[in-house]
């Protein structure tokens, strides 16, 4: 399971208590601290617990819960953040329609 995660300018690292953090570019609410706030030192993301993996796409973010739930937050603009809008999130939201999952990934669209 991922630990840490980078993505196009932020960073989240996986702490051994299920805690996230996050620093670094939050311009998409990348971070998830309900901000859009540039952050130069990591934040807790008070949102989450029982996270066990973690993924950074290029202006979003992934958290995978103990109980096989996913969550995301960040740049929505493609629906990358999977609750059915386009809208922008600074906390995380959790993903419609998926239980059981035990992996996540986080890709990135250049155009």
């Amino acid at each position: 399971m991922s630990k840490s995660a980078a993505g196009g300018a932020h960073s989240l690292a996986l702490k051994s208590d299920g805690t996230v953090w996050a620093w670094g570019q939050n311009t998409n609410g990348q971070l998830g601290d309900g901000t859009t706030t540039q952050r130069t030192t990591p934040v807790k993301i008070s949102a989450l617990n029982s996270v066990i993996a973690i993924a950074a796409g290029a202006s979003h973010s992934l958290a995978l819960t103990s109980d096989g739930a996913v969550y995301a937050w960040g740049q929505n603009t493609n629906g990358q953040l999977g609750d059915g809008t386009a809208t922008q999130r600074t906390v995380p939201v959790k993903v419609a329609n998926l239980s059981g999952i035990t992996a996540i990934c986080a890709g990135s669209a250049l155009t």
